[in-house]
């Protein structure tokens, strides 16, 4: 008995400073000369910093820091109470959400990720050569050598990634089979990685901006015993990059259900964008077709992965309109995204009750 309490001390510890951890993270990310120079443009009146702080301790129990609530002001010049501040989404939202680490780091996990949803009828980019713990497989999922691999990917174009351990398009890479150093180049991606088939976008989507595949950021989280779905953002790619990460440069834009795209796209530190820059494209009313099926699409894969309660689906639609799953980001969510673009609150009508859950889960 008297080990079992103490198992339950030393529990609560751990988790007491792994949050702790995390909020020091989030804010260090506010001390980047970059953000401090785009939240210092915005001083909140009296009256907002009063509907945060009366808002946060209703429902939290606690005041929050308003610098969130400047930064993502200063982006739209929309005001909303109810944004949520990343201080509490990563550390205590997608912790509480996603208790059990070992889920989060499996299903984050690219080649795991592709066997559940071919069980699900999910579409993923066709995979044709994956090493799973330094262990080659083909397509069909059997051993083979680094002697065979060339013969294997023949002379066409292919889409590598690191399966575990990344994230913002950091070891991308295109291959290209007829340069002799394909084969170097993919002994440096380490001992985890996809090699796939090129996607091919949907003309709606590849016309934003054709040398990158442009991607549908969704979030799925259970809340009432229901799969929610926050409001929908898309990332683009510019400047001819193949990525279309706002940490690498690329721009992203709220979309409407209806699949019409926002006035204005942002970069991660505050250019903004009537229109693309390479391609001319103005994005106000300009439609991306079949968002519906990804939505759904988004859903049925959280369904497969219900140990899970928050993950961040990127999604494309390729050249026959369906929906293309990318990847699942189950933890490090960048709700920053959706609050910029849409110029308010991640969960909406939601915020109040997923505040009071959070209080009741505190430790």
């Amino acid at each position: 008995m008297i080990k079992l309490v103490i198992k339950k001390k030393i529990n609560i510890l751990l988790q007491k400073y792994r949050i702790a951890r995390k909020r020091h993270i989030e804010i260090r990310k506010f001390k980047d000369p970059k953000r401090i120079k785009i939240y210092s443009q915005i001083e909140l009146t009296e009256k907002q910093k009063k509907q945060i702080d009366d808002f946060y301790l209703s429902n939290y129990g606690k005041k929050i820091p308003y610098t969130w609530h400047r930064y993502f002001t200063a982006f739209t010049g929309s005001f909303d109470p109810q944004y949520f501040p990343e201080l509490l989404f990563i550390p205590e939202f997608e912790r509480y959400m996603n208790p059990n680490q070992s889920y989060v780091n499996v299903f984050a996990d690219k080649n795991v990720l592709a066997a559940i949803a071919a069980g699900v009828g999910v579409r993923m980019p066709k995979s044709v050569v994956s090493s799973v713990n330094n262990i080659l497989l083909d397509k069909e999922y059997r051993l083979i050598d680094w002697n065979s691999l060339e013969t294997l990917l023949g002379e066409g174009e292919y889409f590598a990634k690191p399966t575990v351990d990344s994230d913002s398009g950091r070891g991308c890479r295109l291959l290209d089979c007829k340069n002799n150093n394909m084969l170097h180049a993919l002994k440096k991606m380490g001992c985890d990685f996809v090699v796939q088939e090129k996607i091919v976008c949907s003309e709606s989507i590849s016309r934003l901006h054709p040398a990158s595949v442009n991607t549908l950021r969704i979030m799925t989280y259970v809340w009432k015993e229901k799969i929610a779905v926050a409001p929908v953002i898309m990332r683009i790619g510019r400047n001819g990059s193949f990525l279309d990460n706002a940490h690498a440069g690329g721009m992203f834009i709220a979309v409407n259900n209806d699949g019409s795209l926002h006035k204005y796209a942002f970069t991660e530190f505050r250019e903004r964008f009537y229109e693309h820059p390479d391609t001319k494209i103005i994005f106000e009313g300009y439609v991306i077709k079949n968002l519906e099926k990804v939505i759904k699409e988004a859903i049925r894969m959280h369904s497969a992965l219900s140990q899970l309660g928050v993950i961040n689906w990127d999604f494309t639609i390729d050249k026959n309109e369906e929906p293309i799953l990318i990847e699942a980001n189950t933890s490090g969510g960048s709700i920053w995204l959706f609050q910029i673009a849409w110029g308010r609150g991640v969960f909406g009508e939601n915020t109040a009750e997923i505040l009071q859950w959070m209080r009741g889960n505190r430790v």
